[in-house]
C-alpha cells in the first residue's frame, strides 16, 4: 500500500502545482488562488488544458487502485462520540500496529480523533476508495511519554471538552468528571510513565489539545495514520474475517444535568 500512497501522493502534489498554470500576477507578484474540487464534472469543464490531461493520464491507474478489495465488513461502519464501531476500529489499529512497531509493551493506549475521520465504511466489501475517503489526512503516528499525572491532565481535559476515539482504555465520566479510569485494566499511578501512541496533528495542539504539549519525550514514526489502519485490515483479511466492528462501552458519558 505504501507504493499507491507516493503515486496518490504525487499526483496531488502535481495537480495543485498545475493547479496554478495560468494565473495572472499583479505588479507585486501576488498569487491569487482558489480551492477547488478536481474529482468534479464542474471542474473539468472548466479546467485547464494541462489539467484536463494530466487527470485523463493518472485517472484511470487511480480508478483501478482505488476499486481495489482491501477487506470486508459485516455491517456499516459509523463514527460518533462517545464510541463507534468506525473510531473503535481506528483507535484499537493505532495501539495495535504501534505496538507492532514499537513492541508490545511500550505503548499502553491510544487515542485519535473524531475530526480526523471523515466518512463510514460500508457493508460488505470494503474498498481502498473508502479507506482514503474516511481517512484523508496524512497524520503519522507518534509515541510520547507521559507521566501519570499529565495523564490525569489529558483525561480532564477529555472530561471537560471531547472525549475522543480511545483504545486500551476504560473510561466513565459524569458531568464532566473523570469518574473512573482504566489503563491497561489498572488504575492510573500518578508518577508512572506511560506511553501514548496518537497522532502529529494532535501532539501539534489539533483541536484544542494543547494538553500533550506538556510530555517526557515524542517519537515520530513517520507513519500515516491510514498505512496503519490499512495493515491493520489486511490481518484479518488475510485471514478471510470480516474488520472488527464492536461497541464495548469503553466510553460512558453520562450528564446528569440532562436529564428532565
Amino acid at each position: 500500500m505504501d507504493e499507491i500512497q507516493k503515486q496518490m501522493k504525487k499526483f496531488f502534489l502535481t495537480a495543485a502545482l498545475l493547479a496554478t498554470v495560468g494565473v495572472s500576477f499583479s505588479g507585486a507578484q501576488t498569487l491569487r488562488a482558489s480551492r477547488v474540487l478536481m474529482d468534479t464534472m464542474e471542474y473539468r469543464q472548466k479546467a485547464s488544458e494541462e489539467m484536463v490531461n494530466l487527470l485523463n493520464t493518472y485517472a484511470p491507474l487511480l480508478h483501478e487502485k482505488m476499486n481495489q478489495v482491501v477487506g470486508y465488513t459485516t455491517q456499516t461502519m459509523y463514527s460518533h462520540p462517545p464510541e463507534s464501531t468506525l473510531s473503535n476500529m481506528a483507535a484499537d489499529a493505532l495501539l495495535s500496529m504501534a505496538r507492532r512497531h514499537y513492541g508490545q509493551d511500550k505503548v499502553d493506549f491510544s487515542f485519535t480523533n473524531f475530526g480526523g475521520i471523515r466518512t463510514s465504511f460500508p457493508k460488505g466489501n470494503l474498498t481502498l476508495y473508502y479507506v482514503y475517503a474516511a481517512f484523508p489526512f496524512e497524520n503519522s503516528l507518534v509515541l510520547v511519554s507521559l507521566k501519570g499525572k499529565q495523564i490525569k491532565a489529558l483525561f480532564d481535559h477529555f472530561a471537560q471538552h471531547r472525549v475522543e476515539a480511545l483504545a486500551g482504555v476504560k473510561l466513565v465520566v459524569e458531568n464532566q468528571k473523570v469518574e473512573e479510569l482504566l489503563i491497561g485494566g489498572k488504575p492510573l499511578e500518578e508518577d508512572k510513565v506511560y506511553h501514548l501512541a496518537t497522532i502529529d496533528f494532535l501532539l501539534g495542539g489539533g483541536d484544542r489539545m494543547t494538553v500533550l504539549a506538556d510530555n517526557l519525550g515524542v517519537d515520530y514514526s513517520g507513519i500515516t495514520l491510514r498505512a496503519l489502519i490499512l495493515e491493520y485490515i489486511n490481518v484479518f483479511y488475510q485471514k478471510g474475517e470480516p474488520i472488527p466492528a464492536k461497541i464495548d462501552r469503553r466510553v460512558v458519558v453520562i450528564n446528569n444535568n440532562e436529564k428532565s
